[in-house]
């Protein structure tokens, strides 16, 4: 069987933060990140790729971008949104994020270990190279089930970084890393 290769691109810069709005568009400098990507050496060739973005709308515009340049339809795929937070007050998800981040992930309420496995099937399951616009965590997801970690937080990916992965036989083969940034996290 031949690899596939896969590429998760974290969103732009949100226009507010997870616990301000459930649904921000980009920022102006989130916008100006996303067409960004178009010069960037990786993305110059996407022409056999299918897009794939979290139902998010700061994901959707963060491939618009690159989805015009390749004249790609976006796909949304529920698999690759981000965490999910049922019943947390807006004011109390920072906080609620930075505890589950640093939990054990066989801890991990049911909601959460259910998406988290939902990630990684999904992932491991996709059939052709794709071009995947997601979220932070989701990139922390694969990140640490590749590297065999116990937590969900294994890096921290800088807004419109990458990650590489080339799949074969179904698991993960090999994985590259773009820029990290320790900063406030906008999810």
């Amino acid at each position: 069987m031949s690899d596939i290769s896969i590429i998760l691109i974290r969103h732009g810069e949100a226009a507010a933060s997870w616990s301000e709005d459930p649904d921000p568009g980009l920022s102006d400098n989130g916008h100006e990140q996303a067409e960004s990507l178009l010069i960037h050496d990786c993305y110059q060739d996407l022409s056999g790729y299918q897009f794939i973005s979290s139902p998010k709308l700061r994901a959707i515009e963060t491939s618009n971008f690159l989805a015009k340049k390749f004249n790609k339809n976006v796909r949304t795929d529920l698999s690759f949104s981000e965490i999910p937070a049922t019943g947390v007050k807006m004011k109390d998800k920072m906080e609620w994020l930075g505890n589950i981040s640093s939990m054990p992930i066989e801890d991990l309420p049911l909601e959460v270990a259910v998406w988290r496995k939902e990630i990684i099937t999904s992932l491991l399951l996709t059939k052709s190279n794709t071009v995947i616009f997601s979220h932070f965590m989701v990139m922390n997801v694969i990140a640490s089930y590749a590297r065999g970690e116990q937590r969900l937080l294994s890096f921290y990916p800088d807004y419109t970084s990458f990650i590489k992965i080339v799949l074969r036989n179904e698991s993960i083969h090999s994985i590259e890393f773009d820029k990290e940034k320790k900063t406030k996290i906008n999810i």
